[in-house]
């Protein structure tokens, strides 16, 4: 009767004490695989500051993330690299109306081994750009290339990647010998160097955008969504060569 007795009040200690203990609360971020390390170090301080508070976080090409969101991904933010992506979300009512902004500017850049003069430079070499119909970086790399005739001249020796990261890492590997990169990621390259700094004018502003999925506007989810835009994650932002886009 005693060991029975015992068994009992163990059991109920556990649940007593497992009742009081409180799940912590997740978040899931997609956001553009150009923000990784940046994201990286404003999720690290959140929590820090948030510690029932856990952020999961999705990396990828930007028009790649909205389409898991069309259809269907458990997501509460989404921080792309481009404003189209987040207006067609917008449009289809999936954006929360009061929680969504341009946020940041970048640069789009040349990286190879070697500087060059000129864009014309780029022909007869093998050249990555991200896929233009899911990444930004590849859709930015295929207006300049239009822009400066030179798309044509170029198409056959283009190999397209899943996201601007994985054109960076082309270069690096010494798969290519020229990818279209943004200048924030260049900043993070190992074996490799600006080769080009691409004039603005030959394509739209790269303005990233970010938003609160609808219905997904929690205390803790608006939290997180403005710290994003904290003078802390700005600096962040400065530091990985972003500009703030309403400075």
């Amino acid at each position: 009767m005693k060991k029975i007795f015992k068994l009992l009040l163990i059991g109920f200690m556990v649940v007593l004490f497992g009742c009081g203990k409180e799940e912590k609360k997740e978040i899931t971020i997609s956001a553009a695989a150009s923000l990784k390390e940046v994201m990286n170090e404003i999720i690290l301080e959140f929590e820090k500051e948030n510690k029932d508070i856990k952020i999961n976080i999705n990396l990828g090409g930007s028009g790649a993330l909205k389409n898991q969101i069309i259809s269907g991904a458990p997501v509460d933010i989404v921080f792309f690299a481009s404003q189209k992506d987040l207006k067609d979300l917008d449009e289809k009512g999936m954006i929360e109306k009061n929680y969504n902004e341009d946020i940041l500017k970048n640069r789009m850049v040349i990286v190879g081994k070697e500087k060059i003069n000129d864009l014309s430079e780029i022909k007869n070499h093998k050249i990555a750009i991200g896929t233009p119909e899911t990444v930004p970086a590849g859709k930015y790399a295929k207006e300049v290339l239009n822009n400066s005739n030179l798309w044509n001249e170029v198409q056959n020796n283009i190999v397209f990647s899943k996201d601007v990261r994985s054109a960076m890492q082309y270069v690096e590997i010494d798969e290519v010998d020229y990818a279209f990169i943004y200048k924030t990621d260049a900043k993070i390259m190992k074996n490799g160097i600006i080769s080009f700094i691409v004039p603005e004018t030959l394509h739209k502003p790269i303005i990233y955008s970010y938003g609160i999925i609808k219905d997904k506007n929690s205390k803790e989810v608006i939290k997180f969504y403005e710290f994003l835009k904290s003078e802390y994650s700005q600096s962040l932002y400065e530091k990985y060569n972003f500009e703030i886009a309403n400075k």
